[in-house]
């Protein structure tokens, strides 16, 4: 198991991505801030060595505004809650939808802090056409909500596509002439 490295830059998604893969290791190390400062490199880490002093007994979500202040500004993590709020599904299918939907959700936590509101927002942003169907079943979980969209999606794809059985093909062919 080895840490990813930290460089420094100005590229919040690497920035979010080095934080992610750190935590990901806390699952087996308990020692937070010193897990994460271990794998500071270069100017990061000398940046963390002239603030270590007087942050000391800094637990991780101190840490974290300390980190994203510098390296995952403020702007770029409203330029994303804008983008959640905006998401709409559009041409994506389902999956791709809920992937984006998952991705943003990070940075507008307000508009998810519960299941409710959760299923409210990803109900929301579906097409017209999924929406309409999903809408009357009142779900309340988000996973109900996306099993049920994914399974509607199915259908929907598959009542849009001709009949394949040799019958239907036999009827279309004398139906032309």
């Amino acid at each position: 198991m080895k840490p990813s490295l930290f460089h420094e830059g100005v590229d919040p998604l690497k920035a979010e991505a080095w934080v992610l893969g750190i935590e990901k290791l806390f699952e087996v190390f308990p020692q937070k801030v010193q897990l994460a400062t271990f794998t500071l490199e270069d100017e990061a880490r000398r940046r963390w060595m002239l603030i270590c002093d007087d942050n000391k007994g800094t637990d991780w979500t101190r840490f974290l505004e300390i980190f994203y202040d510098k390296y995952f500004l403020q702007c770029a993590r409203d330029r994303k809650a804008s983008k959640f709020e905006g998401l709409k599904q559009g041409s994506m299918i389902v999956v791709e939808y809920e992937a984006k939907f998952t991705e943003l959700a990070r940075f507008a936590l307000h508009m998810v802090d519960i299941d409710y509101k959760k299923v409210r927002k990803f109900e929301g942003s579906l097409r017209n056409d999924i929406q309409e169907r999903v809408n009357v079943l009142k779900l309340l979980t988000y996973v109900d909500v996306l099993d049920h969209n994914l399974m509607l999606e199915t259908n929907i794809a598959n009542q849009s596509k001709p009949p394949t059985d040799w019958k239907s093909k036999r009827q279309r062919f004398f139906l032309k002439k």
